[in-house]
């Protein structure tokens, strides 16, 4: 058992040491819609069931879920224009992946319909 133990701690420094930035556009359309599916995760857990209307009325934009989404969308735009996507490839390569996107409130599936609408 002990010797488990620091084998598994290389294995977790070498798996972390592997994740960077992504590397293609297709990588970065993934890493947006993961962050997408994030940030309706933490909206719903926020708002719990709240309609979007009593959202607007009681919090706006005070959401600490929405900054933290607006500070992990503006690198990820930072990588895509470094990696030379164009906005039509990368907007094209996220809307083929809005399918992975779910939720389970009416927040939630509020946030689903505006990102496949391309209001997100």
């Amino acid at each position: 058992m002990r010797r488990l133990i620091p084998v598994a701690v290389a294995v977790a420094v070498v798996a972390a040491g592997c994740a960077g930035q992504p590397e293609t556009c297709d990588e970065v359309a993934d890493e947006t819609i993961e962050l997408m599916q994030a940030l309706i995760d933490e909206v719903e857990s926020e708002v719990g069931e709240m309609s979007v209307q009593e959202l607007i009325d009681e919090t706006g934009d005070d959401l600490p879920s929405v900054a933290a989404f607006e500070r992990d969308a503006e690198r990820l735009s930072d990588r895509a224009s470094e990696l030379g996507c164009t906005q039509d490839q990368f907007d094209r390569a996220v809307a083929d992946r809005t399918d992975r996107l779910h939720a389970t409130t009416p927040i939630g599936q509020f946030l689903v319909s505006a990102i496949k609408g391309g209001g997100i």
